[in-house]
């Protein structure tokens, strides 16, 4: 048989021919990397990597945990390098399985998002918001939502009412208690699960779709923001399922279909205000896939229903008093807005003759939000967002995306535009680590779909990947960052 040029020895005659076709270079090196154990062995590597750095940066200094978290990490990588072939072979029986019948998936991915949700609900340390999500959440069900948009100023400030009424409605049944909030948060993991697996099979089959859900619960910020009693995860569940529902509308137009998907994003834009970036993924994918192009007058009834149910707050937020207040400090937090401002007091006709003293306080104050604003958005890229996703994944997700570039179909558009139009608006906004939790089903079933693809070591990366997941997950338990970087 021939040696094939490509995946052959290359020697300098041959570079021109790799700088011309560079996927072909990506699709060599994803060959020779995922077909053998050098993928297992630079996840362990890169594990140990992140865990010297969290050290060496003081970011936290129990080094009982972390030294424990490292000596796992050590173990699992080589327990599932040296995993015997008929092990690994039973998983994928099981996997076929559990593939072939989708009732027993979708089952065993509730009862895996139950589990690990409600266990790590019960060990988990108290986050910052928690407590003031508490408060807002006692109130609603004690006073009604009026009043606690009048008691608390951080609920009143900056959100919508939507989770804090999910909230409330947890504690008048059992009682004013923070875990039966963090349950409500855990019955959403299952739902962005099932939700996740529906958008792989769309998209590629039902294998992948299965694989993605599995490997969302290996992402440590997945259960740790859906243990908590925090929006974050309802916001994704309802972002996640928007795009399921506008790809189903865009191969199969319907009015009702149109008007649920603009109801389901009403209820994101009434959990949280960043849902209002799945526009900007909707406006690339009109922009760029074909099928979207050609559904203009659905996706008319996607914005109009979903502006009907905001408007619902919108009126009531008027009414009571807050949405000035509430307008003025989102555009306060938006680092985007800081940059615009700022090029127009800049021009020479916008400059006044003298300042007043509280105006030279307002720029000092504006000048220390857009400086924390772009010392977050460094922060969020080179320490928060791999640590969200688990560093142990960066060569997946990285061979998964250029794949996918590579590739260049509209299904795989879908992916791109939705991890690209999230990310590129938050950005531009306010680049916090865990509002980017919205595109991390995407990645999931970016990476599913490159193991699918080269299959040799997809169930020991994806089990590697859950024992990680989980080391993490204990050293993210009583988790306090100790100090920054930027």
């Amino acid at each position: 048989m021939d040696r094939n040029p490509v995946i052959g020895k290359m020697n300098i005659s041959q570079l021109p021919l790799f700088l011309r076709k560079p996927l072909i270079t990506i699709q060599m090196v994803s060959m020779q990397f995922l077909l053998n154990r050098s993928l297992l062995l630079t996840m362990g590597a890169l594990q140990l990597l992140w865990l010297i750095a969290i050290v060496i940066t003081r970011a936290s200094t129990k080094y009982d945990t972390i030294l424990t978290v490292a000596i796992f990490s050590v173990i699992a990588t080589f327990v599932v390098i040296l995993l015997p072939d008929r092990v690994i072979q039973r998983l994928k029986d099981l996997k076929a399985w559990l593939v072939l019948h989708e009732k027993r998936s979708l089952l065993l991915l509730c009862l895996a998002a139950l589990l690990v949700g409600v266990l790590y609900a019960f060990i988990q340390r108290q986050w910052s918001d928690e407590q003031r999500s508490f408060k807002a959440a006692s109130i609603t069900a004690s006073e009604g939502l009026a009043a606690a948009y009048e008691k608390v100023d951080w609920l009143s400030g900056q959100h919508p009412p939507l989770f804090s009424l999910l909230f409330s409605l947890a504690l008048k049944l059992p009682g004013p208690d923070l875990l039966y909030m963090r349950l409500v948060s855990v019955l959403f993991l299952a739902g962005t699960l099932i939700v996740t697996y529906y958008l792989g099979r769309e998209l590629y089959g039902r294998e992948i779709g299965y694989l993605a859900s599995i490997l969302l619960l290996s992402f440590p910020l997945v259960v740790r923001l859906s243990a908590s009693a925090k929006p974050d995860i309802q916001v994704a569940f309802f972002f996640s399922l928007a795009l399921l529902l506008l790809v189903r509308l865009s191969r199969k137009p319907s009015y009702w279909l149109a008007c649920a998907a603009g109801v389901v994003i009403g209820l994101g834009l009434l959990t949280k205000y960043m849902m209002a970036l799945i526009f900007v993924v909707l406006f690339f994918y009109f922009l760029f896939v074909v099928s979207f192009q050609k559904i203009k007058s659905y996706l008319l009834i996607v914005g109009l229903a979903s502006m009907a149910v905001f408007a619902v707050w919108i009126v009531y937020a008027y009414q009571i008093g807050i949405l000035d207040g509430q307008i003025h400090k989102i555009l306060g937090y938006t680092g985007s807005y800081h940059l615009v401002r700022d090029l127009v007091e800049a021009s020479p006709s916008a400059q006044p003759a003298t300042a007043t003293e509280a105006e030279a306080e307002s720029t000092d104050l504006n000048e220390q939000l857009q400086s924390g604003i772009f010392r977050l958005g460094l922060e969020s890229l080179f320490t928060r967002i791999p640590s969200s996703l688990g560093v142990y994944h960066a060569p997946l997700i990285l061979v998964g995306l250029l794949y996918l570039i590579k590739k260049r179909q509209a299904v795989d558009l879908v992916l791109l535009l939705w991890i690209g139009g999230v990310s590129a608006g938050l950005l531009l906004t306010l680049p916090a680590h865990r509002y980017f939790l919205p595109i991390f089903p995407a990645i999931a079933i970016a990476v599913a779909h490159l193991l699918l693809r080269f299959p040799k070591y997809a169930e020991r990366a994806i089990l590697l990947s859950l024992f990680f997941g989980a080391g993490n997950l204990h050293l993210f338990a009583n988790w306090v960052r100790e100090s920054q970087i930027f």
